[in-house]
């Protein structure tokens, strides 16, 4: 199947985000298998992965930020190296976003829960942290630029951002 054809069915689905879409080798991976059953005689292979792609094309402005989709108000997370915090867009440009960290309030039901090990001890339940959030004004600011070569905001070895609040504290780093 050519790139512009499967551009062409992206486009149809999600025309805001269908540049972003068209670069996620994953999906052009399942347009291509569809294809290719298609073309060796496997329809029904072919169809289950035409509508794979299809669902992936459509939900994808779900789970990734993108210059087309991120708005003022939206809630993202700042991806730090294993702590995240969540935050607020507060300006967008063509080419950056720029978020306010929110203020976060761990459920004082979580407890954490330690075994001995490492240098002091391992927290085992961590990922059972939920948090609410609410804005601040005085929050710390981070200003994000779009990445073509990496398709996102912020690049490998850096801070980063995703969609959604979720805020992580690493109890074990």
């Amino acid at each position: 199947m050519k790139e512009s054809s499967i551009f062409a069915i992206i486009r149809a689905i999600d025309p805001d985000n269908a540049p972003y879409i068209i670069q996620d080798s994953e999906i052009v991976r399942h347009f291509q298998r569809a294809a290719e059953y298609l073309k060796n005689g496997k329809s029904k292979l072919a169809g289950f992965y035409f509508r794979g792609a299809k669902e992936k094309v459509a939900r994808f402005g779900e789970h990734y930020l993108t210059p087309a989709s991120i708005q003022v108000g939206d809630g993202v997370t700042v991806n730090l190296w294993s702590d995240r915090y969540a935050a607020t867009v507060i300006k967008v440009t063509k080419s950056t976003v720029t978020v306010r960290r929110d203020k976060a309030t761990l459920n004082p039901d979580f407890k954490p829960e330690w075994i001995p090990g490492g240098f002091a001890a391992h927290c085992t339940n961590q990922d059972e942290q939920t948090y609410t959030y609410q804005p601040d004004e005085n929050g710390t600011e981070y200003t994000f630029h779009w990445s073509r070569k990496y398709q996102r905001y912020g690049q490998p070895g850096n801070l980063s951002l995703s969609k959604g609040r979720h805020e992580f504290y690493d109890y074990n780093f």
